[in-house]
């Protein structure tokens, strides 16, 4: 029991080191050297990506699954074709791809953007579609 008080009275004293070592900074060359990935070019991202979105949740059956085609260009423009699976609905978005770092922003001529992690020839990430959570994965096509 006499060893009670030294445990409550330094477990505050290293708890507080502890999370001042997981807030310090870190410089971006330290990330980057850490991160292949993170040396994203414009150049990099042209092409054709495939693949699909689908909802997150609980309400996840009252929405479908989109096809998705990304074409981005050798300027970093882009379009973003969107198709409802099961009934064919077709919608369009373009505008600028921004390499930002290890990601990949979408940024719309609406104003809106998408952040999409980039791992190798794949594009991933979530977003929000009507209100809803929406997980999105692409592929570089072949």
């Amino acid at each position: 029991m006499g060893y009670h008080w030294i445990i409550t009275s330094f477990a505050p004293v290293v708890l507080i080191i502890i999370a001042t070592g997981c807030a310090t900074q870190r410089t971006g060359a330290e990330s980057n050297l850490a991160d292949p990935a993170a040396a994203i070019t414009a150049s990099q991202l042209s092409g054709t990506w495939r693949g699909e979105s689908w909802p997150i949740g609980t309400d996840s059956t009252s929405v479908l699954n989109r096809e998705l085609t990304l074409e981005i260009k050798d300027d970093a423009t882009y379009r973003l074709i969107s198709t409802r699976q099961g009934t064919g609905t077709a919608s369009n978005d373009s505008g600028v791809a921004i390499p930002d770092g290890g990601t990949v922003v979408l940024r719309s001529s609406t104003g809106q953007y998408m952040r999409l992690q980039r791992n190798g020839d794949k594009l991933h990430g979530v977003v929000t579609s009507s209100g809803r959570p929406m997980s999105i994965m692409l592929e570089r096509a072949r």
